[in-house]
This record gives structure tokens, C-alpha cells and sequence, in this order.
């Protein structure tokens, strides 16, 4: 049975599947065509905010009878982005999911809602996988597990345990309602985590709900990446401090990942070869100067 894209009993859906989107190019569509084929008998509609997207975004929504708004506070921010996209859902459970990140099979959303029926369980997330049909592939970095070896991020997983994901996640409204993303540059996700912490709610991480999503950087792109991520994470309180600098351009295990991925002639970009020195320069930049997320 494909998902209903309508209402559920008493008008309200069973499911709101949410998006926040900007040029989100032709992935969009394989997303969209990728929810709506799920093998269901839930009622799911599908919500979004869009922050000025020129790139035919806003007729692929509407072909997929998506409801979406506009952005409507500016500078962006992804917890205020967030709480928007969720006031405007209705369903008793939201999915979120980056407008790259296309469900890798018909069941994808059945598994990731089922861990959601233990009432201890505040959010289910599901992992990410490369994408086959991606044109470029996928940065060295991400697949050898390296990306986030600098200080910040080991004290993040060390407070809260393994990160929620907004790319491929669902919560409950109730939840939601009650705690908010509420201002956060970057990152909203784990801010949501650190508040679910902190009232003793569990979040799940399903294995067989995969999304297809990878990402490939430049140089530019990747340092404006790590430096977001340097900003949202002091505002967590995982501060990046200049010794936590020293400390990771000297740590030496990256650099032999750097030696195993320069012989098998997986470092050729870049951005691939510059990761072990350029992510925490960056990660730093944004902890010690960053004063607002920059698109």
C-alpha cells in the first residue's frame, strides 16, 4: 500500500513528514516520489519551509501537493526554522528529513517509526547511506568515519551519547511541544538532544530505516561546513578552545587514515587533502569568532 497523502481519523494525519528547503535541485524530487511510494496504510502529509529557492523548488512542491510557506524570520536559523516547520504540521509524530537525504527503500518509514510504540522513546533515527545514483562520490572523510574527530564533537558524545540527525528522524509532537528547538544556528538537532537528556527520554536508532545521503565539498564549502559547525556547538556548551586545537593538528591518527587514503588515491580534491589540517582551523573559527550561521 503506497502512503496516504491526506488525513487520518478525526481529519488530523497520522504522519507529517517535513522539509526545510532552498535550491534543492532535482534530489527533491526522487525524496518526493520516494515517501509518497512507501508502503503504508498511514496517513502522511508532507510540510515545508522554503527559504527563497529560485531553482523550480516551489513547483516541485506543489506537484507533490506538499504544504509550504516561506521562511519567516530572517537571519536563518535551523532551530527557528525547525519550530516553524513543526507549527505547521498536524500529525501526532514528525519526520524530519534533509531535502537531500531520499529514503532508501518502501518500508523506510514503517521501521522508522516503529521503535515510537515504547512510550519511553521520544525519537527514532534512522542512518544514512551512500547514494548509488549520486553523481559524485561520496567525501573520503565521511566514509572512513573521520569527519568528526576534533575535541568538540568527542565531548558532545561523551555528555549525550550518539547524535540525533534531523536528515532522517521522526519525534513526537508531544513531545516537541513541550521542549522546542528554540534558537540555535546549527544544529538544532542536538540541542533537541540535549534537552531530551536532560528529562530522561530515550531516542532510538533504528538500523533498517536508511536514508541515501552523502555529501561531496570543496574547499570553500567545507570550511563554511566545519565552521557552522564550531559556532552551534559553543552554543551547546562544547566549546572549542585553542588547545583543543593543538590538540587535534597534532593527534596522529588522522594523518595515518591521510597516508592509507592517499595510497588507495581516495584524496583527490582539495578539500580531501586538507581535512586533517582544515577542519579544525575551521571548527575553531566558528567556536572562537562565529557569530551567525552563514548558507
Amino acid at each position: 500500500m503506497t502512503a496516504g497523502m491526506g488525513e487520518g481519523n478525526d481529519n488530523v494525519p497520522d504522519v507529517s513528514v517535513t522539509l526545510l528547503t532552498l535550491n534543492a535541485g532535482p534530489l527533491l524530487r526522487r525524496l518526493l516520489r520516494a515517501v509518497r511510494d512507501q508502503e503504508t496504510g498511514r496517513a502522511v502529509e508532507l510540510v515545508a519551509v522554503d527559504s527563497g529557492s529560485t531553482d523550480g523548488t516551489m513547483d516541485t512542491l506543489r506537484e507533490f501537493g506538499v504544504q509550504v510557506a516561506p521562511l519567516s524570520s530572517m537571519p536563518f536559523n535551523f532551530g527557528r526554522a525547525r519550530d516553524q516547520v513543526f507549527e505547521m504540521s498536524h500529525a501526532p509524530i514528525v519526520v524530519c528529513l534533509s531535502q537531500d537525504a531520499v529514503p532508501a527503500h518502501a518500508r523506510w518509514l514503517e521501521h522508522l517509526l516503529a521503535p515510537l510504540a515504547d512510550s519511553a522513546v521520544a525519537a527514532s533515527c534512522g542512518r544514512s547511506l551512500p547514494d548509488p545514483e549520486r553523481g559524485y562520490p561520496q567525501f573520503p572523510w565521511e566514509r572512513n568515519g573521520w569527519f568528526y574527530f576534533t575535541a568538540e564533537m568527542r565531548r558532545f558524545r561523551e555528555r549525550y551519547g550518539r547524535g540525533l540527525s534531523n536528515s532522517n528522524s521522526a519525534i513526537r509532537r508531544s513531545v516537541w511541544e513541550r521542549l522546542r528547538f528554540g534558537e540555535q544556528s546549527i544544529g538544532e538537532d542536538f540541542r533537541f538532544q540535549t534537552k531530551l537528556c536532560a528529562e530522561g527520554f530515550h531516542i532510538a536508532f533504528p538500523e533498517d530505516a536508511p536514508v541515501l545521503h552523502h555529501h561531496a565539498y570543496t574547499l570553500r564549502s567545507l570550511w563554511k561546513r566545519c565552521r557552522n559547525e564550531g559556532l552551534g556547538l559553543r552554543e551547546l556548551g562544547c566549546a572549542y578552545a585553542e588547545i583543543d586545537l593543538a590538540g587535534d593538528l597534532l593527534s596522529p591518527g588522522k594523518y595515518r587514515a591521510w597516508v592509507r587514503e592517499l595510497v588507495r588515491g581516495g584524496l583527490d580534491t582539495a578539500a580531501a587533502l586538507a581535512f586533517p589540517v582544515a577542519r579544525p582551523l575551521a571548527v575553531y573559527a566558528g567556536s572562537r569568532f562565529g557569530r551567525a550561521f552563514r548558507p
